[in-house]
């Protein structure tokens, strides 16, 4: 039978899968923005060819789309706050639910509190800087690569419509507009942002039961398109002052995530029955999970999914596409943005409210 930390690192990989579609939520949320986006910017250009615009109209014009691309931005960060402040309670709570769930004792009590959760949004850093500041950067970049595209236009003859098309791009002809590229760039924003405040909300939480936890451990999903820098953290233990433990020479960094797209996860390392002063031995294989500290071999995806039953391999991939991957004729790297369908931050508190009862 396997161990806590196995069971806690199937129970995390879980909740990734449930965080992915997150994420594919809030994608969507930043593709309806763009294209939004791309609709008022083309009713702004209007139908007179911009190459009669006098100077000063045409820098009117730009100034115009300079504002639309903040106001669409704002939107969007106002959003992307809200969702985000959610999700920390709710990771906070999960932590909670899935560690007592998986002891099968409440040994986990403490929650951290709001004002500290709601602060890992507003004022954490995100690769090294606030979340608002790399959404300013991003307006910035979008409207200058907007108005670049219209004086380039303007200046080679371009008529209107022409313009509208590189600048939303077009999938028959292989281009990628302006909108396109600004969609990945907020996507990839997106992405890191839920898996930050995934990783701090349950960090404060472990912290908070300092008196069960004692540390946490790097799972990393080993595939074709693992980072090295994940390779070599997967598996690495740290204390929850960050320091090293259990042979890990490698400093914490920060933790998960360590790049754009990361897609590792951390779980905790309880204390042993000794550990929290009970004279008692651990449970055996044989009656219940090992609550020993020790740490998880790697889980991969595919391991994880193995194990499960079919209807969830199909609820994750698709019918389809899960009975073609149980047949081996298609591999789960070829999957792997294709993980079910967006799961709104309230889906996702109802699968956990549910589970509580």
């Amino acid at each position: 039978m396997k161990n806590l930390s196995d069971i806690l690192a199937a129970l995390a990989v879980e909740r990734q899968l449930d965080l992915n579609r997150v994420i594919g939520h809030e994608a969507n949320l930043v593709l309806t923005v763009m294209e939004s986006l791309l609709d008022d910017v083309e009713v702004k250009i209007g139908a007179r060819p911009l190459t009669e615009y006098q100077k000063a109209r045409l820098n009117q014009l730009l100034s115009d789309v300079r504002d639309l691309v903040a106001d669409r931005y704002e939107t969007l960060q106002g959003d992307l706050f809200d969702d985000l402040r959610d999700l920390a309670q709710q990771e906070a709570r999960w932590v909670l639910s899935s560690t007592n769930g998986a002891v099968g004792v409440d040994l986990m009590r403490a929650l951290a509190p709001t004002s500290t959760l709601k602060a890992l949004v507003d004022t954490g850093l995100f690769q090294g800087a606030p979340l608002g500041d790399w959404l300013d950067r991003q307006v910035a970049d979008t409207a200058f690569r907007f108005a670049n595209e219209i004086r380039l236009g303007v200046a080679t003859g371009e008529t209107n419509a022409k313009i509208v098309q590189r600048i939303g791009g077009s999938t028959r002809k292989g281009l990628i507009g302006v909108v396109e590229t600004s969609r990945r760039n907020a996507d990839a924003l997106v992405r890191t942002a839920v898996q930050t405040v995934s990783t701090r909300a349950r960090n404060l939480t472990w912290q908070a039961n300092d008196d069960i936890v004692k540390g946490k451990q790097q799972v990393s999903t080993l595939d074709g398109r693992t980072t090295d820098t994940c390779i070599a953290y997967a598996g690495a233990s740290w204390n929850l002052e960050n320091k090293p433990i259990n042979g890990t020479k490698l400093p914490y960094n920060g933790g998960v995530p360590r790049h754009w797209g990361c897609r590792s996860t951390e779980i905790p390392i309880l204390k042993t029955f000794r550990e929290l002063g009970l004279d008692a031995d651990e449970f055996t294989p044989t009656t219940r999970a090992s609550m020993d500290g020790q740490v998880s071999a790697d889980l991969t995806f595919a391991d994880f999914l193995a194990g499960k039953s079919t209807a969830f391999q199909n609820e994750v991939l698709g019918k389809g596409r899960a009975a073609l991957w149980r047949e081996g004729k298609i591999t789960l790297q070829q999957l792997l943005d294709q993980r079910g369908n967006p799961l709104t931050l309230d889906q996702l508190r109802a699968k956990y409210d549910q589970s509580r009862e």
